[in-house]
């Protein structure tokens, strides 16, 4: 018998999530096993060839790795992150779609694996920026991993993109300060959505709460629960950001069942 680990799906929660793989094939493993290989990877942080092999483990774990880039590149874990998050709002009395988003990004040092990256002079750190956008649950909109070098604003409007058609009751964005380069104008012409920063108090100093964007201060507190979160280990941003996802929808499906 299987070796149970805590970042295994229980039986309610996959019953959840079954019908989104129903379509998927497998000639030997089961959707199931390898969603619960993919989460012990994320959580754990493990390099993937450590995966626990034989009767007491996961599937091997070139397979588990074939699956993993096929649905990172045929869109399926954005999908299942989108279902869920519906689902997620709808459970807490909220409209599926949100009217309200904050959006931000976190600069985290990236591993002798390479790939590209570049040096973030502000925050002092050598790597990438997550760049994600959530709603006012903290539940995950989209997500664009990008060289740490470069300007927040320079690329937000690359990250809205991938908003576009997810969230049509969408009408405004809550950003910080360090975003003070967007065009408004352009935000509000190419998207239809209200830019809004939100400033510090006059005469602040140190650390103090912001409305709305402790939001995604939380969100980012949650992905750091998640080992393989802790550092960009990946070669590609295109596995970091899916990384990103596979966080969220473990998260949500706690929410679920």
């Amino acid at each position: 018998m299987r070796t149970r680990y805590s970042s295994d799906l229980t039986d309610a929660q996959w019953q959840a999530i079954e019908p989104l793989f129903r379509d998927q094939y497998f000639r030997k493993h089961d959707a199931r096993s390898m969603l619960n290989a993919l989460f012990y990877v994320n959580k754990t942080g493990c390099q993937w060839r450590m995966l626990p092999q034989g009767e007491a483990g996961f599937p091997p774990s070139p397979t588990v790795y074939y699956h993993f880039r096929k649905w990172m590149r045929t869109g399926l874990l954005e999908r299942i992150n989108d279902i869920l998050r519906r689902i997620v709002r709808v459970k807490n009395k909220r409209a599926a779609s949100p009217t309200v988003a904050i959006i931000d990004s976190q600069s985290v040092k990236t591993s002798h694996v390479g790939g590209p990256r570049s040096f973030d002079g502000g925050k002092k750190v050598n790597g990438r920026k997550r760049h994600i956008v959530v709603d006012t649950l903290g539940l995950l909109l989209a997500v664009l991993v990008h060289p740490a070098g470069l300007s927040d604003s320079a690329q937000a409007p690359h990250l809205l993109k991938r908003l576009v058609g997810k969230v049509p009751a969408l009408r405004v964005i809550f950003a910080d300060e360090g975003y003070a380069g967007v065009p408004f104008s352009l935000v509000a012409r190419c998207f239809g959505w209200v830019w809004q920063l939100v400033h510090k108090a006059e005469g602040q100093r140190g650390f103090a709460v912001l409305p709305k964007r402790w939001i995604v201060e939380r969100t980012f507190a949650w992905f750091g629960g998640y080992r393989r979160l802790s550092k960009d280990y990946e070669y590609l941003p295109a596995v970091s950001e899916a990384m990103v996802q596979l966080s969220a929808i473990r998260m949500m499906i706690r929410r679920i069942a």
